[in-house]
């Protein structure tokens, strides 16, 4: 059996949390998503497994379709986000036009939260939950053995569709779990643009974050942290070392929930002389200052940490468990590493004014990150900001549920507009970007900082796209 996996085209996306011209210069990273799956599968006799990142290679709805006829495919597998669910849903019509016989199983978050509206749709034969990668390998397995309707736990039949079993299990121990197959997909085309070292790659140690922030968009993942053993962290690592990768980006929520296995990765690193660069997500407070120093010497070029606001009232609103003196230690902690830091902001959070949203770009030049990112809160499904903004009428219909059940070009996601309209916001959006990336000192530190031409080059471009912002 022939199997297919796409991360599909995002030419039709909803409009973006950060302004466009940002957003276009960030770079270009793998769907890590479908690779997984892909792993799963390899090495099953039987099964003969492909994959497209119609993102990354620039392939139309229609080139996929003619892929799937050219080679044969008996399976396909759509990574769905909602906010590429237009194209997802066109390349899935022109799939079932040239190849009515192929089946197509839809996967991701989207499906997760809406698998019915999904379902309804016409054009996908299934949708999983959760985590779709056991369940996908039976799934392919029981259709390769000739089963017509295989009943997986987590995997929905468009046809059972009225008699559902919404219930689905996570993966309780990552290890067992195969590495990405990275190999399928052009390696050599991803990159960061904060970064120098190419080819780059994205991975995750661990799975599920314990806390609570109201704005949390993963609930596929669930919120009990499972973590990936140090040493099947730092085997991967070394796997994308020997694929000639050069920077190992970590996607998880929050890589360092638990600080122990974080020092055991970083000795791991050193232990076996493994060159690679790498990047994580943290949460501010969980490292001790010396931590940062072993991880820096291990490779750890860059950290991310969510601050979201300057103002104490909304950090605990937003129930983020951090203070601002935490952010402050963090961020000179890892300054005074060595290593890079970028720090993330949200604006309109409930609340939200010309005063704290002052804060907030005081608090940002505060701390002297080497990149920041500013974002408008976009109210996501299945979280508890977006049930608040029912509640209270802030959006007077569940949006996001009409747009499942029935996808529009014009559709925009929408965002907390109480106390600061979004026009305000986008103006104060502008206002941040602007105050940060062109202070003098700021400017004259990445110039210092600068370690290449490629680096200088991608340096130029991130601060054109933001001057470039009308």
């Amino acid at each position: 059996m022939r199997i297919l996996l796409v991360y599909p085209p995002t030419k039709r996306a909803v409009p973006s949390i950060l302004p466009r011209e940002v957003e276009a210069a960030r770079g270009s990273f793998p769907p890590l998503g479908i690779l997984y799956l892909a792993g799963q599968l390899r090495d099953i006799p039987g099964l003969e497994v492909f994959a497209l990142d119609a993102a990354t290679e620039n392939l139309t709805p229609q080139k996929i379709a003619e892929t799937v006829s050219a080679k044969k495919i008996d399976l396909v597998g759509i990574s769905i986000l909602s906010f590429h669910l237009i194209d997802a849903i066109e390349t899935a019509q022109r799939i079932k036009q040239k190849s009515p016989e192929t089946i197509i199983i839809a996967g991701g978050p989207h499906p997760h939260i809406y698998p019915v509206e999904t379902l309804r749709l016409g054009v996908f034969d299934y949708a999983a939950l959760g985590e779709g990668e056991e369940i996908f390998k039976t799934f392919a397995q029981k259709l390769g053995d000739g089963k017509t309707e295989p009943d997986i736990p987590g995997i929905i039949s468009r046809s059972a569709i009225d008699r559902a079993d919404l219930n689905f299990c996570h993966i309780p121990d990552l290890d067992l779990l195969q590495f990405p197959d990275r190999k399928l997909l052009p390696i050599k085309k991803y990159f960061s643009v904060l970064s120098p070292h190419r080819p780059a790659t994205t991975a995750v140690s661990s799975r599920g974050c314990p806390y609570r922030c109201i704005f949390c968009d993963r609930p596929h993942l669930g919120k009990r942290f499972r973590p990936r053993s140090a040493r099947n962290v730092v085997e991967e690592m070394e796997a994308c070392s020997d694929l000639g990768i050069r920077e190992v980006i970590f996607y998880d929520d929050n890589f360092t929930t638990s600080r122990d296995r974080v020092v055991e990765i970083a000795e791991l690193i050193l232990k076996r002389k493994l060159e690679i660069s790498w990047d994580i997500r943290a949460r501010v407070g969980d490292l001790k200052p010396e931590d940062y120093r072993v991880l820096a010497r291990a490779g750890l070029e860059r950290i991310h940490f969510g601050v979201e606001t300057g103002d104490p009232a909304l950090l605990e609103f937003i129930q983020k468990k951090i203070t601002i003196e935490e952010a402050r230690e963090a961020f000179q902690s890892a300054r005074e590493a060595g290593i890079e830091t970028l720090a993330y902001f949200i604006i309109g959070l409930p609340g939200e004014n010309q005063d704290t949203l002052n804060r907030t770009i005081t608090l940002a030049r505060e701390l002297k990150p080497d990149f920041v990112h500013f974002s408008l809160l976009m109210l996501f499904p299945a979280t508890p900001v977006y049930s608040m903004a029912l509640e209270k009428g802030i959006i007077k219909r569940d949006l996001w549920q009409e747009f499942a059940a029935n996808p529009g070009p014009d559709f925009c996601a929408p965002i907390w507009e109480e106390k600061l309209k979004k026009q305000e916001l986008i103006a104060a959006l502008r206002r941040a970007y602007r105050a940060f990336y062109f202070q003098p000192r700021y400017l004259l530190s990445r110039a210092a900082k600068t370690r290449s031409w490629q680096g200088f080059k991608n340096q130029v471009r991130m601060g054109f796209s933001i001057l470039g912002i009308k």
